[in-house]
């Protein structure tokens, strides 16, 4: 069975355990992408947990999908659409995610740091309590998001909307 029969084989069970391990014994230390899925449609699909590391997910679509503390580290989600999905506790560090859009979705918690959301659609967004250090946010549209308690500092934020966004305890310094 090669990756993708491997990988889409859980998707289908929604189990990610032999997956998991499957990428932690062979992948875990390649810097490649391992995963080219360009516009695949997982709309609703259960990934929570799933280590999607290094894939390329450019312009993939994700809408009320759960990736709930899944591992997306280093992954590729330029134009990709996340809107109502839940993405709370999911490691995003070092994404590539410009012009993503994360419409009325979930990343309290999530991991954010060094990621580039460039032009990134967070209107209405859950971002409560994620860690977001050296994140560039540049022209990113945070319009009434929940940013409360937020760390995002030394974060690039030049350009960025944030009308009506609550930041109580956010720190963008």
């Amino acid at each position: 069975m090669n990756a993708h029969q491997l990988f889409f084989q859980a998707v289908e069970n929604n189990d990610y355990t032999e997956w998991n391990s499957w990428y932690t014994k062979y992948l875990r230390e390649s810097d490649e992408g391992i995963m080219i899925l360009l516009g695949q449609d997982f709309t609703g699909a259960d990934l929570s947990g799933a280590c999607l590391r290094n894939f390329d997910l450019t312009a993939a679509v994700f809408a009320g999908a759960s990736l709930a503390g899944a591992d997306l580290c280093g992954t590729s989600l330029d134009e990709a659409n996340f809107s109502g999905a839940d993405l709370s506790s999911a490691d995003m560090s070092g994404v590539f995610a410009a012009f993503a859009v994360f419409h009325e979705a979930d990343l309290s918690l999530a991991n954010l740091s060094g990621g580039d959301f460039t032009g990134a659609d967070f209107t209405s967004a859950n971002l409560r309590r994620c860690y977001a250090q050296r994140a560039v946010f540049a022209d990113a549209d945070f319009r009434n998001a929940d940013l409360s308690g937020m760390y995002a500092r030394l974060a690039e934020c030049e350009g960025a909307d944030f009308s009506g966004a609550d930041r109580f305890g956010a720190v963008f310094s």
